[in-house]
This record gives C-alpha cells, sequence and structure tokens, in this order.
C-alpha cells in the first residue's frame, strides 16, 4: 500500500498535465535550483545490506541544480535520498545524479539519469561505529506537475524513483525508493 500512493500522486500529477496542454510555454533560462520535501518509502535488502529495511518515511532536502540548455530542458545535478535507521543508527541512502530535466508540456516536466550511489552514515550522527561508505551505482526517474508560478519561482508536486546496487568488498546489496512530495524551484 505504501508503494502505491507515490505512484498514485505521479500518475494523477501527469493525467493533469495531459489536460492542461493548451496553456502557453513559461520563459526558463539560465540558472535552476530546486529543493523538495515530501514521504516516501525505501528498501534495501541482500546479504552485504547494513540491515534489511522496508519502511515509509519523510524525507528532506532533495536538491537540483543546474542550467537550462533551452526553455523547456535544463541539465541538473540531481541529488536524491532518504533516511533510515539501522541498528540505532541514521544513515541515509542518497544518489549523485547528472540529470536531464525536460517540461514534456507547460507545467509537466520529466528527470531522469544514472550516477553515483551512497549509502552512509547520516550527516548529523555523530555514532563513528558505523562510518561506513557503501558506493555504487543510481538511476533516478522522476515527474513533476507546476501548481504555482510566479516569475522564476515555481512549487510543483513530483514523485521519485531511485534505485541503486550497493557494494561492499566482494559482495553488494539492492535499494530502492519511492518520493512524493513539494518541490520549491527557481529557473
Amino acid at each position: 500500500m505504501k508503494q502505491i500512493i507515490p505512484l498514485l500522486i505521479m500518475i494523477l500529477a501527469s493525467v493533469q498535465a495531459v489536460a492542461q496542454n493548451n496553456e502557453s510555454e513559461p520563459t526558463r533560462k539560465g540558472f535552476v535550483i530546486g529543493l523538495s520535501a515530501g514521504a516516501g518509502y525505501l528498501s534495501i535488502e541482500g546479504d552485504a545490506a547494513p540491515a534489511v529495511y522496508e519502511d515509509g518515511k519523510f524525507s528532506w532536502p532533495n536538491l537540483k541544480i543546474g542550467w537550462m540548455i533551452r526553455s523547456n530542458t535544463a541539465v541538473l545535478l540531481s541529488l536524491p535520498g532518504m533516511a533510515y535507521e539501522s541498528e540505532g543508527v541514521d544513515r541515509s541512502f542518497d544518489a549523485i545524479v547528472p540529470s536531464i530535466q525536460h517540461w514534456v508540456l507547460p507545467k509537466w516536466w520529466i528527470n531522469g539519469g544514472i550516477g553515483l550511489g551512497l549509502d552512509t552514515v547520516a550527516f548529523y550522527e555523530n555514532d563513528h561505529d558505523q562510518d561506513s561508505l557503501n558506493l555504487g551505482t543510481a538511476f533516478m526517474i522522476s515527474s513533476g506537475y507546476e501548481i504555482y508560478r510566479k516569475g522564476k519561482f515555481t512549487i510543483d508536486l513530483q514523485g521519485t524513483i531511485q534505485a541503486g546496487r550497493m557494494h561492499t568488498n566482494d559482495t553488494h546489496y539492492d535499494a530502492g525508493m519511492v518520493f512524493a512530495g513539494v518541490g520549491f524551484n527557481f529557473y
């Protein structure tokens, strides 16, 4: 059930975007920065995982930063992720993903890319016994619908799917996240 809610939000945003296809395209240019917050579901499993974990949780900040190369296309560095608890210590499944964001319609965008996955102790933790940093490959795909625009500022509803394979010594484990949230962006 927890996996269905973010997926439904993504589908509803997409359907509404298609219904609004007759609007004129807003002017976007130059530097882009966006920050999002919301909730999601994270699953980590495999023999080498710090812990088998499946739970929903609040997540923020997810960040994206980049440059508009056309009025409907941006090249971004996206930083999605979500924290989880393992053996009493907060850890974080994150990614650094070069991505392309394209507005299919004036208010509806899609974003995707492949990059570096990270699983490490959360930045605010003081427990150095679990200081392991696990790296791997991650991919991210997201979609959003702008619900408010004022000049260069927008607010959007968005959904993100992130998955990765983290490597430890001679083995690996898999992690996946589904996230739904609200984004605050400057174009």
